[in-house]
């Protein structure tokens, strides 16, 4: 009997240490998922600090994370998050489609750069859509033949609710030495991946991106009414020539 209470304590104790190997692991598997695989779908840098995601609870934090500017571009960053919370189905994580009951990313600061013809968001938008086509195609055939073998590639993802909230935006124009602060109303998405049973993480990417961008031209389009006045003080000519500008940046983004 006794040697029976050895060995069960000894499971007992080698189960709890697989637990908590597992948690570290998860952590720092979703860490270097993001910053590998984040480059390869932006073109861009990608960094995250730090993953905690609790098998328990299904909850997890990301904090320190950000996405760098193309070349070309005079700011690091074109964005930066606060944090990031998220509810995750904690059933599915090691399935094909990860399920993902709510994400709330909170305080981002966005850095919008219009140059002659493009924009920062509008290249880093273009790369993620390139990306998709490539390595997330309708069939498995497809994904395979460009090379996409990775687990990571293969990934989809469900999102019942993603909110964005607290956001605030900078509109830069360095060939005027022009900066808008833009606020940012609160974005709301639902049921992304839901219609095709799972999307992967740059189509995600994809979809999101071009809602903040839709919700920046419409915030940041009225903001050009008083760029004029109250950004530059050369005078009635200067005041038009930052709205034009603007305005055909904004168009980038629609």
């Amino acid at each position: 009997m006794k040697k029976w209470l050895i060995a069960l304590a000894a499971l007992v104790i080698l189960l709890a240490a697989g637990v908590i190997i597992l948690l570290f692991s998860l952590n720092s598997i979703t860490e270097k998922a993001v910053n590998t695989q984040g480059p390869k779908i932006t073109g861009t840098a990608v960094h995250l600090d730090k993953a905690d995601i609790s098998l328990l609870s299904g909850t997890g934090t990301f904090s320190g994370f950000s996405v760098g500017n193309p070349a070309g571009f005079s700011g690091p960053d074109a964005a930066t998050v606060g944090s990031v919370s998220a509810r995750i189905d904690m059933g599915s994580v090691f399935k094909d489609v990860i399920i993902v009951h709510n994400v709330t990313v909170d305080s981002p600061h966005l850095i919008y750069e219009l140059g002659k013809n493009t924009s920062n968001f509008d290249v880093i938008l273009k790369n993620v859509e390139s990306y998709a086509d490539k390595n997330e195609g309708a069939s498995d055939s497809r994904a395979a033949s460009s090379g996409a073998s990775d687990d990571a590639s293969k990934k989809k993802v469900i999102i019942d609710e993603l909110v964005i909230r607290n956001a605030k935006a900078t509109l830069s124009v360095p060939l005027l030495k022009l900066n808008v602060n833009v606020p940012l109303p609160e974005i709301r998405l639902t049921d992304i991946g839901r219609k095709e049973s799972g999307i992967g993480f740059a189509k995600t990417a994809l979809i999101v991106g071009k809602e903040v961008t839709r919700t920046l031209a419409k915030e940041a389009e009225k903001q050009t009414k008083n760029v004029g006045d109250t950004l530059l003080k050369g005078g009635e000519k200067a005041g038009d020539k930052a709205k034009n500008l603007l305005k055909e940046g904004l168009g980038l983004f629609k």
